[in-house]
C-alpha cells in the first residue's frame, strides 16, 4: 500500500512565515527612505528660509544706511479728526512721509554739501521726527522745527493740522517739509546768525528745489524788481563775510553791485524794513551764486564757525 503522506522538511520555512519576516524589513527601509527624503526636504527649506532672512536683513540694513539718519513719524492729532485720518491714510500707513523726508533731505544736501572737499564739514543729523501736531487750531503756523537738547540732537518737524485742509495737500506737505529740512541742514552760526539770513537761505534752497518758480525766474531780473539800496544792503551784509571764504570764492561787493547802482551804506546793517523779507535775501544769494558758483555752500560753512 502506497504512503501518500507529504514529507515536509524540518528546516523548511513556511511561505507565510517568510512573508512575515520580510515585510517588516521592507517597511523599515521604506520608512528610512521617507525619513531621509523628509530630512533632506526640511534641510533645503531651512536653508532657503535662512537665505531669505539674511537677504531681508541685508536689504533692511542697506535701507537704514542709505537714510543716513533715523526717521520717526508721529500722528499727534486726534485720530478721529479729519486731519488725523488723512495723515494716517496718505502719509503714515504707506510710509510716504518717510520717503518725503528722505527725498527733500537729499535735495538740501546736494545744494549745501555737493562739494566734498576737506574744508566742507557736513552738519551732523542723526534723527528727524515728523509729527502732525495736536490741536484743532487751523490758524497756527504751518511748520516749526525744534531741536532737543541731548547728546545727539533730535530735530522735530511739527506740521499744523491746517495743512491737511489745503486744496493741494500733496504740494503743501512736500513744500513745507522741504523748508523744514533746509532749516535742519543749515548751520546757524552757533545760534548767533541773524534770523533774516537763515530765513533767506532757507528760502533760497526752497526756490532751488523747484518751488516758487516765478520767484526763481525773477532772480534773473532782480535789479529791475527791487530797489538798488534794498538789494545791495543785503549784499553788503552777506559779502562782508567773504574774507572768511576760501580764496576761490572771495569777492568785491562793488564789483557785484556795479557803479551804476546808487545805494547808500547803512553801516553794514540791513535796514529794518528789509531784514524781515527772506525773499529779497534769497534773490540776493541767487544773484551772488550766479556770479560766484559755490558761494552759498561757502556761506553755510562760515555759519558753521559762528557769526560775529
Amino acid at each position: 500500500m502506497e504512503d501518500y503522506t507529504l514529507s515536509i522538511p524540518l528546516l523548511a520555512t513556511p511561505a507565510g512565515a517568510l512573508t512575515t519576516t520580510i515585510a517588516p524589513t521592507s517597511c523599515a527601509n521604506k520608512k528610512d527612505d521617507e525619513n531621509g527624503v523628509f530630512s533632506s526636504g526640511s534641510s533645503i527649506i531651512y536653508r532657503l528660509l535662512l537665505v531669505i532672512l539674511i537677504g531681508t536683513i541685508s536689504i533692511w540694513a542697506n535701507h537704514e544706511a542709505s537714510k543716513g539718519f533715523k526717521v520717526t513719524i508721529i500722528n499727534a492729532a486726534a485720530k478721529e479728526s479729519p486731519a488725523g485720518r488723512r495723515f494716517d491714510l496718505f502719509y503714515v500707513s504707506n510710509d510716504e512721509a518717510t520717503r518725503i523726508i528722505l527725498s527733500t533731505s537729499a535735495v538740501v544736501e546736494n545744494i549745501l554739501y555737493a562739494d566734498q572737499s576737506e574744508d566742507q564739514t557736513k552738519k551732523p543729523v542723526h534723527h528727524v521726527v515728523l509729527q502732525l501736531a495736536a490741536g484743532d487750531n487751523l490758524t497756527a503756523t504751518k511748520v516749526s522745527v525744534d531741536t532737543s537738547r541731548s547728546k545727539e540732537p533730535v530735530y522735530v518737524i511739527s506740521l499744523s493740522p491746517s495743512i491737511m485742509e489745503e486744496s493741494n495737500v500733496k504740494y503743501s506737505v512736500i513744500s513745507t517739509i522741504q523748508r523744514a529740512m533746509a532749516r535742519i541742514w543749515l548751520w546757524d552760526g552757533k545760534s548767533r546768525a541773524p534770523p533774516w539770513l537763515i530765513a533767506g537761505m532757507e528760502e533760497y534752497i526752497w526756490m532751488q528745489a523747484g518751488f516758487g518758480h516765478h520767484d526763481k525766474e525773477t532772480a534773473l531780473h532782480s535789479r529791475s524788481k527791487f530797489r538798488p539800496e534794498q538789494f545791495c544792503s543785503v549784499l553788503s551784509q552777506v559779502c562782508s563775510k567773504s574774507s572768511k571764504l576760501r580764496p576761490g570764492l572771495k569777492m568785491n561787493i562793488s564789483a557785484i553791485c556795479g557803479d551804476h547802482w546808487k545805494w547808500e551804506k547803512t553801516g553794514g546793517v540791513c535796514r529794518e524794513e528789509d531784514d524781515k523779507n527772506p525773499k529779497i535775501v534769497a534773490l540776493a544769494l541767487g544773484y551772488i551764486e550766479q556770479k560766484h558758483k559755490g558761494y552759498v555752500q561757502g556761506l553755510n560753512q562760515i555759519l558753521r564757525d559762528g557769526w560775529d
